[in-house]
């Protein structure tokens, strides 16, 4: 029998930038999942993310082998991000939730702690970044998210190892981030898990949405997409698409 407030959970295969970030944004507006939604995802084919705020035009001081990836730019804060060997969280919660009134920090200790426990039950260390680090900005920190950990992210010895980013409206809060798994490209900051196996992968995902459920005082449930949302996905995902967002800066 259901008993309490549920933690929708949307499982996609790699997909492309615009949809990607369609499909986060049509959650964050979606009434239908409350109060809270989490997805999670990879990226195909690799693709640089822009944070909301930062200049395009920095792409083009980028290494030439990744500065002719595709680029998407996030509807959340932070630095750039490429997007290749990793999984990629989004979470929603709305204000029926605590931790939505507490400072922003806090949903991002929360989260990556679950991150952090799931990774140590099964044998990989990392630990979060200590209060004195900073939190970079677009005016003052890196190009890339990943070349500089800042406070709350997950890092091995002093190497960014997840991090995330958020977005909030009246109501809501979206906030997504990205766990490396491996780096196939000599531009890529950051420190990754080493390729592991599917296998393991899944087991960190699954003690992840398992802590992010019961930390939240939620009850698990599958989604799945239906048609009825594939219009305004579609609508979104053309904004992404276009140069007019993209370009913005």
């Amino acid at each position: 029998m259901r008993s309490g407030p549920p933690l929708w959970v949307f499982r996609d295969s790699p997909l492309n930038g615009p949809t990607n970030m369609a499909r986060d944004e049509h959650l964050l507006y979606l009434e239908m999942y409350r109060p809270a939604v989490v997805r999670i995802y990879g990226w195909s084919p690799p693709t640089i993310s822009l944070g909301c705020f930062q200049r395009y035009a920095r792409v083009a001081e980028l290494p030439e082998q990744v500065r002719e990836l595709p680029v998407v730019r996030r509807p959340t804060g932070g630095g750039a991000i490429l997007h290749d060997r990793e999984v990629t969280y989004c979470l929603i919660v709305d204000d029926t939730l605590p931790i939505t009134h507490r400072a922003p920090v806090e949903l991002y200790r929360l989260v990556h702690g679950f991150w952090r426990e799931a990774l140590a039950a099964d044998g990989m260390r990392c630990e979060l970044a200590p209060e004195e680090y900073p939190f970079p900005s677009p005016r003052n920190g890196p190009f890339f998210c990943f070349q500089e950990p800042g406070r709350t992210d997950l890092i091995v010895g002093r190497d960014k190892l997840l991090g995330s980013a958020q977005r909030r409206i009246p109501g809501r809060v979206l906030q997504h981030g990205s766990l490396l798994l491996g780096r196939r490209f000599a531009a890529h900051p950051g420190v990754d898990l080493g390729e592991p196996e599917p296998e393991r992968v899944e087991r960190w995902i699954e003690g992840f949405l398992e802590r992010l459920a019961r930390g939240l005082s939620l009850e698990r449930r599958h989604a799945e997409w239906i048609p009825d949302q594939a219009v305004d996905i579609e609508r979104r995902r053309g904004h992404y698409a276009g140069d007019a967002w993209t370009r913005r800066r």
